[in-house]
């Protein structure tokens, strides 16, 4: 059990904490919520340990059950209400207990569980500290049910020092980089807002409306406004932090932002749902590699693929093979990086996505980072598609500027490529679409 965040809550007092279309949450006011929960839960289960799914966004009462489970020593799984898909991760983690959340209420439901969930000894949490239960995406199959030691977790937030900079939280309450920005944010004491929805033109407003300092992001996502907004964005005075990670970030992008906000640091995150997120730094703002610099995570790259050993690293999957854990602890991430100077690393993507072109292989986003900067593409998505000849050659999906001719703007794409790119680099076919499909990020790191 944790006893020092909220002793920092009751320090904070009354700054605000928390903000949303549900109105304003001052620290105090989060701790009267927490009391609230210990007291009525416990008067339901008692003492005794039980599962319990969380459903809802990330608002205060939601956050207060997440302190709340973990003083309380719960194993808790935060998941966002869709009510098919929610039923059935209820029924992969045998719930005990539904708690459903809206803005600073709650309500309580018993579960009839059918079962108990089978867990390894290796994967017992010490006596004393509760569990928090992720679902990967499951774009590959089935979602994995991660176990997560919330106590461990918490208590590596309790080095944070105190600030005022309000940040949004974009990434979803069931994300372990959405559990990141809302525990490294309230430790601090900062005011987190919660956009009342994703689309650009609200989190524009969001910004503005509460002064946002800090917005952490993905690449695709900060595309994204430059798409619907780039002419609001010199007018986000307040902004002084970009954080962005999940997805390589393309060098024509980042030069892009960097031209349209200059007052602004662009600092690249990184992190994985297995071992949490890791504190880095990036060498130069113009720059996509980025530097590991955490006291509690060991890293190195084995055959291009970056393993991690972290303090924050999970117990392991509870309905799935620990077979991309090593028995000394290592998890292989997935991820093929490149060494860069003085100790830095480039991810360049998953190595799943990796092309192969009759023995010659290159990753997506060399390819999209060129295409990206030519005059006219607004976004693209490069692929590998099958070639009776080669095994595969390079595909590629482009968003194009409004009023932009197609034949003249494909035409300089294949040029710029040619005259950038080795041959087997340069895409066979080239597709002109009007959106890029969002389901490639599924599998995609956390910020």
């Amino acid at each position: 059990m944790n006893f020092w965040l909220l002793d920092r809550f009751k320090k904070y007092n009354t700054k605000p904490a928390l903000a949303g279309f549900w109105g304003q949450f001052t620290y105090a006011d989060l701790v009267q919520l927490v009391y609230k929960i210990e007291s009525e839960f416990k008067t339901l289960v008692g003492s005794t340990p039980t599962t319990i799914g969380l459903v809802g966004d990330c608002c205060p009462a939601s956050v207060a059950w997440l302190i709340a489970s973990e003083r309380l020593q719960h194993w808790i799984a935060p998941m966002m209400d869709h009510a098919q898909e929610t039923a059935e991760k209820l029924n992969q983690i045998h719930a005990q207990w539904v708690v459903v959340t809206e803005g600073s209420t709650w309500k309580i439901y018993p579960r009839a569980s059918t079962g108990t969930l089978q867990v390894q000894s290796s994967q017992l949490l010490p006596a004393q500290h509760a569990g928090l239960v992720l679902f990967s995406s499951g774009t590959s199959g089935n979602a994995k049910v991660m176990l997560q030691d919330l106590s461990v977790l918490l208590n590596t937030y309790e080095v944070r020092h105190e600030n005022s900079l309000t940040l949004l939280s974009l990434l979803g309450f069931d994300h372990i980089g959405g559990i990141n920005t809302l525990l490294g944010g309230l430790a601090a004491g900062s005011q987190i807002v919660i956009p009342e929805s994703r689309a650009p033109e609200q989190v524009i407003n969001t910004i503005k409306k509460h002064q946002v300092a800090i917005l952490p992001a993905t690449p695709t996502f900060l595309n994204l406004l430059l798409i619907a907004a780039t002419h609001r964005l010199a007018d986000l005075a307040s902004l002084r932090l970009i954080t962005y990670g999940t997805e390589p970030m393309p060098e024509g992008l980042l030069a892009r932002l960097r031209q349209i906000l200059p007052a602004v640091r662009l600092i690249q995150t990184f992190g994985t749902s297995e071992t949490g997120i890791l504190k880095t730094e990036s060498p130069d703002a113009d720059s996509n590699f980025l530097r590991i610099n955490d006291p509690n995570v060991e890293w190195k790259i084995v055959e291009d693929e970056l393993w991690l050993r972290s303090l924050t690293q999970i117990r392991g999957y509870l309905n799935a093979s620990n077979e991309k854990f090593t028995t000394d602890g290592w998890f292989m991430t997935g991820d093929k990086v490149e060494l860069g100077p003085n100790n830095t690393i480039r991810i360049l993507g998953r190595t799943g996505e990796m092309i192969n072109v009759g023995g010659e292989k290159l990753m997506p986003t060399e390819v999209e980072s060129i295409i990206l900067s030519v005059p006219g593409v607004i976004d693209c998505r490069v692929f590998g598609e099958k070639n009776a000849l080669v095994g595969q050659t390079v595909a590629v999906d482009v968003v194009a500027a409004v009023g932009q001719n197609w034949e003249t703007l494909r035409g300089l794409i294949r040029q710029t490529c040619r005259h950038t790119l080795t041959a087997y680099k340069v895409p066979t076919r080239l597709n002109l679409v009007s959106a890029i499909s969002t389901n490639r990020l599924k599998k995609q790191r956390t910020n």
